[in-house]
């Protein structure tokens, strides 16, 4: 994997993950606030996987190595999304206020 593909991959989960925190944007602020820093730590959890990974593949020193490196990305990306802490009614009244706004 190249640096631009690694960049580009963390963009596009960066803007995915932020999708649903800009839906609770309406919501009230100490909940919109846990729901960004939820994603905010998946964000930052991704990244720390995938600069392990870039350090991996830029010190393999042959073939084997960076195979290593490409199994140990795999089964990093196969993992489930991390999930950061959120207070426990955070994500009932962010869901509670997404279905509202739908069935407006």
């Amino acid at each position: 994997m190249n640096l631009t593909k690694l960049i580009l991959s963390a963009a596009v989960y960066a803007a995915s993950s932020m999708t649903s925190a800009i839906a609770v944007a309406d919501t009230d602020p100490a909940t919109f606030q846990a729901e960004k820093d939820r994603h905010i730590a998946n964000i930052l959890e991704r990244i720390r996987i995938d600069q392990k990974n870039l350090s991996c593949v830029q010190n393999a020193q042959d073939h084997t190595a960076l195979k290593a490196c490409v199994e140990t990305d795999k089964q990093d990306n196969s993992a489930p999304e991390p999930k950061a802490e959120t207070p426990p009614n955070a994500d009932k009244k962010a869901q509670k206020s997404v279905k509202n706004n739908k069935q407006k």
